[in-house]
């Protein structure tokens, strides 16, 4: 695990930004089904990830990172128990449901859409239900119409739109096979994944 994180972790950066970012831009916009759309990017973005790093634990280790984006983001100030209980606990619950769903279907030696599309349609509907059941009979800030419509519509919706979307981004993927990431000047890779890591990191904080 150790020799992959130094081979992988500016990627790892990069790929938890990335979340990070979505969640500070897209989770500031007022849209409808802004749920939807917001977790449907991150699901894809997690599902590149997997595909490309599909070590055990890199989901994990991708959320903290977008969390701690997110939190950056918004600033200690912003950091009420609310908004801890709110934004970045999702987040968290998104990230160890695709980190469990995936290391049980997508397996590291092969390939198949239909463990991607099994991950995202499982990791939607249960952790849109744990999260919904949470706010409902825990923090008593929704009633069982809004419960109900978050896990069947926008539950539902996400995991049609997340496996959709990560499908059609992997077939892309593997259309460019001899674009691989992983196997470019690696000196090169590196300074560029810094200047961009750096460059995301400064948007979210002054984006807020």
């Amino acid at each position: 695990m150790i020799k992959f994180l130094k081979k992988n972790y500016l990627w790892i950066i990069l790929f938890g930004s990335l979340i990070g970012l979505n969640e500070t831009l897209i989770g500031g916009i007022k849209m409808p089904y802004h749920s939807v759309v917001l977790n449907t990017i991150t699901l894809v973005l997690l599902s590149i990830a997997r595909y490309y790093f599909p070590k055990r634990g890199t989901t994990m280790l991708i959320i903290i990172i977008a969390i701690l984006f997110k939190i950056n983001s918004a600033g200690i100030h912003e950091c009420t128990t609310n908004f801890l209980l709110c934004g970045p606990m999702a987040l968290l619950l998104l990230g160890i449901g695709f980190e469990i769903f995936g290391s049980i279907f997508i397996a590291e030696n092969s390939f198949k859409y239909s463990n991607y599309i099994l991950t995202c349609v499982i990791t939607s509907i249960v952790v849109f239900s744990v999260f919904a059941v949470f706010q409902t009979y825990i923090l008593n800030s929704w009633d069982t119409a809004r419960l109900v419509s978050y896990i069947f519509v926008k539950g539902s919706l996400t995991a049609i739109a997340s496996s959709a979307f990560s499908v059609f981004m992997l077939y892309l993927i593997r259309s460019f096979r001899q674009v691989n990431i992983t196997r470019l000047n690696p000196y090169f890779i590196s300074g560029m994944l810094g200047c961009v890591i750096i460059a995301l990191w400064l948007l979210g904080f002054y984006s807020t």
